[in-house]
């Protein structure tokens, strides 16, 4: 399934002294079974952007293409479009309410009409999507639950509802670095093993350098970069513009390249860059 945008724009309060246009003009293509990361500086457009792709936000301008149906094209239930997108966002646990992981995973479910044996189903199964044991968790109360399992509570309350396409918005953004780790995890186990098509919009190059194939760069509003991983973080000029920098490992690289060492520069993690570093030494292997 393909998200699709044409010449998108948004301003939010338009006529008054508060107006502001927080995507423009923005043109993109997101196709089935891809990962994408969209990138840029806080205020950028990111949020906004993304809330287009199931319909949350109207545009002002251009059009939204899901399964190449324009969402807001006569006769079209915006209902359908979002149980295809699924947006999950910053600071998911933060939505969540019901007394049990259980009843607040199976919410989106009951709430569209499914009998209670497939919404049985879908919660054990998104449960297990997102590595969380259904016997032990079902019957606690989410509020009880470590900051990663409460977002992965929220991440399998959006896979309950069978999307095509999962979007999350900074999911590992306030998390320790165990939770981090396991979040970031889930999301890859998603887009590798069980197919999902996943957007991911990160203020880290380091996640994003592990995860995403492909890079979308948005900088005031307008979409500047958009390419392989590896070609945007090549692109030092255009995430200067945009206020960002390249993984730390790959800016490693590029400076050794400036000094004079024959080395590739679109290395994107450590194992990459101690292999590569070790071929242009000549001693493979010496290293443990």
């Amino acid at each position: 399934m393909s998200i699709r945008v044409e010449n998108l724009s948004h301003t939010y309060n338009p006529g008054t002294p508060f107006e502001r246009c927080a995507v423009d003009n923005v043109t993109l293509e997101i196709k089935d079974g891809e990962f994408v990361a969209i990138i840029g500086e806080t205020g950028s457009g990111k949020s906004t952007l993304i809330q287009h792709f199931n319909g949350l936000l109207k545009p002002t301008g251009g059009r939204v293409f899901v399964d190449e149906v324009d969402i807001w094209g006569k006769g079209v239930h915006l209902k359908t479009v979002r149980q295809k997108v699924g947006l999950v966002f910053q600071y998911p646990e933060h939505q969540l309410f019901e007394e049990t992981v259980f009843k607040d995973i199976a919410f989106g479910p009951r709430n569209i009409g499914l009998p209670d044996d497939e919404v049985d189903r879908r919660v054990e199964q998104a449960m297990k999507m997102v590595g969380l044991d259904f016997e032990a968790l079902r019957d606690r109360s989410p509020f009880e639950l470590s900051g990663g399992e409460k977002r992965r509570v929220a991440m399998a309350g959006v896979i309950a509802m069978k999307p095509s396409v999962i979007v999350l918005d900074e999911p590992a953004s306030g998390l320790d670095p165990h939770g981090r780790d396991q979040v970031l995890a889930e999301i890859q186990q998603l887009h590798q093993e069980f197919g999902f098509t996943v957007v991911l919009v990160s203020h880290s190059m380091e996640d994003v350098a592990k995860l995403a194939r492909r890079v979308m760069v948005l900088h005031k509003a307008k979409l500047i970069a958009d390419g392989s991983t590896r070609d945007v973080f090549g692109m030092e000029d255009v995430l200067s513009k945009a206020g960002l920098e390249a993984p730390q490992v790959t800016r490693l690289m590029q400076e050794l390249a400036r000094r004079n060492m024959k080395v590739r520069t679109d290395i994107l993690t450590v194992e990459e860059a101690k292999r590569e570093i070790l071929r242009v030494l000549g001693g493979e292997g010496r290293v443990s």
